[in-house]
């Protein structure tokens, strides 16, 4: 499974030590480039001849030198390198979390990939894209972190559904993807993904394979939707599945088995396993059937960085997406040191907070609706809920659980799960090379300021030589609930 993972990364992410295939400032940052309508893609991998001069483009308000490929320096790379550095400490606002919570040091990061790009025998973008990718990936997927390689570029500029959510600055980020800058770097001959794919190789050959947390080990456990019977007219299990979407597809088999087990004393919701997608469908299939009444969602929290490439977004800052699972502000943004004047955030990490300018509270929708339209008005629940949770839940599938713990739903036993959760995300450019990476705009906290990128924390762990079901079963045989 690890292997698989690897290979997607290896095609998302990189790049070669072999033979190539064929300055920026503080203000370099984007707000309104935009492309005609009907972008055609399909030539991702042709020869293009429009980038073998220099290049004047606006992008964004900013005038662009596009050079030619191969005709970058060693002093370019490091160029590049530095900018994302400077971008990621002043626009990234889960750097810190990064550090205590999962002990992803960038600087440490920075610094070896600098050593490996002063290594290079020649300048080579492939090589260098592998280098960045293979320094950077511990940092993978926290706060939704990515170095963006050549599929996951060409998905993103045919407009395809990635990273989690659609919506205005979804297609403000697919603009940027489209641009003249980007294509620099990921439109030519099909060599330099080759060429990444190999140097990336080299890399691990020679230097070990990074750890990576999201990657470590094996979620304990990966199956699709599955509804059973643990202990006839007493303990029912349902399996989320491997991803949301799954979840989704199987809420007909899902309403069914709910209204067989309705008198039932405990019910186990198993998400072990499941690593995201759009946490609506938690909410639909899940949790909304339970309700006897319209409740108030959760109380969260936005803080963020005054910075260029979270304020390109404008008045679109705070639109829900699918990604946010519909959260938005409730007030007002106003800064960070009245947010905790007036809101009681016991587990707020203070040293986080020094360095974010502003925040404000926020909610996924503002009520939840019981979902009578799909299950029956007789379908009640009365029995006690358990919700099993691993290392390996991540974005929706953090929101998950931290929506149930924080609404009593469900009593949740396992380990603390992934985080991978900070909001909607905003794209930024190496300026030279034309290489993209993101991450997610937010410190997403819950009501008591704990970011959700450390992980929701149950409330019971797996005990000794037990993993979360078989905890649970022993607590509800002895009576602990």
């Amino acid at each position: 499974m690890k292997m698989i993972i690897l290979v997607s990364i290896l095609v998302i992410t990189a790049v070669i030590f072999a033979a190539c295939g064929g300055s920026s400032t503080d203000e370099d940052y984007f707000i309104d480039y935009t492309t005609e309508n009907g972008f055609d893609y399909g030539g991702l991998h042709d020869d293009n001849e429009d980038y073998n001069e220099i290049q004047f483009v606006e992008i964004e308000g900013v005038m662009r030198e596009i050079r030619p490929r191969g005709s970058l320096t060693i002093d370019d790379f490091l160029a590049d390198l530095d900018y994302m550095v400077y971008v990621l400490e002043n626009n990234f606002a889960l750097l810190d979390v990064a550090y205590w919570a999962h002990g992803i040091d960038y600087k440490e990061l920075a610094e070896q990939a600098r050593r490996l790009v002063l290594d290079m025998d020649e300048p080579c973008e492939d090589t260098f894209l592998a280098i960045v990718s293979y320094s950077f990936m511990p940092l993978l997927g926290t706060g939704h972190f990515q170095i963006v390689g050549h599929s996951t570029h060409a998905s993103m500029a045919n407009n395809s559904f990635y990273g989690g959510y659609l919506g205005r600055k979804h297609l403000m980020n697919v603009e940027l993807v489209r641009s003249p800058l980007a294509r620099r770097f990921y439109t030519g001959n099909t060599g330099h993904i080759h060429t990444s794919n190999t140097a990336m190789e080299q890399l691990i050959e020679l230097y070990g394979m990074p750890f990576n947390r999201l990657l470590a080990g094996e979620p304990s456990i990966s199956q699709p939707v599955t509804t059973e019977i643990i202990e006839e007219g007493r303990i029912a299990y349902i399996s989320s599945g491997r991803n949301m979407a799954e979840l989704a597809n199987a809420q007909n088999q899902i309403f069914s088995f709910k209204r067989e087990i309705a008198d039932f004393d405990h019910l186990i919701l198993d998400l072990r396993g499941n690593i995201g997608g759009n946490v609506g469908s938690f909410l639909h299939v899940l949790l909304r059937p339970h309700l006897r009444e319209a409740t108030e969602a959760p109380l969260a929290f936005y803080f963020f960085q005054d910075s260029p490439y979270i304020r390109r977004f404008g008045d679109l800052l705070f639109e829900a997406t699918i990604s946010s699972g519909g959260m938005t502000i409730t007030e007002p943004y106003r800064p960070a040191e009245e947010i905790l004047a007036a809101f009681d955030l016991p587990e707020i990490n203070h040293d986080d907070i020094a360095r974010l300018h502003y925040g404000a509270p926020a909610r996924f929708y503002s009520l939840l609706i019981p979902n009578w339209i799909l299950v029956a008005p007789d379908f009640e629940f009365n029995g006690k809920i358990w919700m099993l949770t691993d290392e390996s839940m991540g974005s929706a599938s953090t929101a998950a659980p931290w929506i149930a713990k924080e609404m009593g739903f469900a009593t949740l036993v396992g380990e603390t799960t992934a985080g991978v959760l900070g909001g909607p995300r905003t794209l930024a450019f190496m300026p030279n090379t034309g290489i993209i990476f993101y991450f997610d705009m937010f410190y997403l906290t819950d009501s008591r300021g704990r970011p959700l990128e450390a992980g929701v924390i149950p409330h019971h762990f797996n005990r000794e030589g037990m993993d979360a079901l078989e905890t649970t079963l022993a607590l509800i045989y002895e009576g602990e609930w």
